[in-house]
């Protein structure tokens, strides 16, 4: 019994696999979803399906045994998109022209180790595809953007050269202009002067809807060095008289008098710098001075005192870089005591 079990055993075996080996030999029919992209094989030669999104999903039927078909489909579920490089040979032309499908298929590298023996249809049965020369445009003219900013500046190199395929070039010869968006970076990189040298990359505007890979070189570099200098938006204004004031604390008021020194002047003219379009306007009126008498100051009479006049100005206008302090001199003598000098 115990033979005739392990006999029936190997016979069961036996009889899976080769039912396991008929079943993968059968053969079926299977639909097949490839997307392709279409390039070059020489760096001379521009190759694309001519329409957007420039890819093509292929449907493809084939009749192989079932190990073929589960072979095939992971190697197609193994990328997202499969590359077919053309090494054509015919008159290159802007116009698209009808690539069999079936040759595309041929030069897809996976697909074509795999071999496509058992393909039995394909749909479509062709793609519109450009087949064209690389060409030169010269003196193409660099225009760099500065928004909103003002700035006075020049580009280096200020004309380009640019190769790129021949059925767009003529699109490039009527607007030949490399433009470089430069005001995020000058912001970024102007130092306090206002000066900048920004590299800027350079793009085309009548290129925008034209294919994504159309390997464009620029000469000699696909950017642009701009250097110079963000003109300023404030202008500056000498204005006055301004009229200084005392700011004198309650109890040194009452206590003491104020004595100038003969050379101070209460009404200075002063350097305000504000927005050009605004620095006219401005009426020295606006402008509030006045110089800070302190409390610590009565513990000191008849000592001489320096101090600096306080400048207040209107939103937007301030006293222009590099104002030296302007200062009064004076002291502080009890208001019994008859002073020696006028009082202001």
């Amino acid at each position: 019994m115990r033979e005739s079990f392990k006999s029936a055993i190997i016979v069961a075996f036996i009889t899976i696999l080769i039912w396991f080996a008929a079943d993968q030999n059968v053969k079926e029919r299977a639909d097949f979803s490839i997307p392709v992209r279409v390039v070059s094989g020489d760096p001379d030669r521009y190759v694309a399906i001519a329409e957007p999104p420039y890819q093509r999903t292929i449907s493809v039927v084939m009749n192989a045994r079932r190990k073929h078909l589960k072979e095939f489909d992971d190697l197609v579920n193994s990328k997202t998109l499969f590359e077919a490089t053309l090494h054509r040979t015919e008159e290159a032309s802007s116009e698209p022209r009808p690539i069999p499908v079936s040759e595309i298929l041929g030069q897809i590298k996976e697909l074509s180790e795999y071999g496509l023996e058992y393909v039995e249809s394909v749909d479509p049965p062709a793609l519109s595809v450009i087949i064209d020369d690389y060409v030169t445009v010269t003196d193409v003219r660099v225009e760099p953007q500065y928004g909103d900013l003002r700035v006075t500046a020049n580009p280096t190199p200020p004309t380009v050269s640019v190769r790129l395929p021949a059925f767009v070039a003529d699109q490039l010869r009527v607007d030949p202009v490399a433009v470089a968006d430069a005001e995020q970076r000058i912001r970024a990189a102007s130092k306090p002067d206002g000066s900048f040298q920004v590299k800027v990359p350079l793009s085309f505007r009548v290129l925008k809807g034209a294919p994504p890979d159309l390997r464009i070189s620029i000469l000699p570099a696909a950017e642009v060095t701009i250097t110079g200098q963000i003109e300023s938006l404030a202008a500056t204004k000498r204005k006055g008289p301004i009229q200084i004031t005392w700011s004198i604390p309650d109890r040194v008021q009452r206590d003491f008098r104020i004595v100038v020194d003969p050379a101070s002047n209460f009404r200075p003219d002063i350097d305000v710098t504000g927005p050009k379009d605004l620095i006219d306007q401005l009426d020295p009126r606006d402008i509030r001075a006045f110089v800070d008498v302190l409390a610590a100051d009565a513990e000191k009479p008849g000592t001489k005192i320096r101090r600096a006049a306080q400048f207040i100005l209107p939103p937007g206008f301030t006293l222009a870089a590099g104002s030296q302090p302007y200062e009064l001199v004076f002291e502080l003598q009890p208001i019994s005591q008859d002073p020696a000098m006028g009082e202001d």
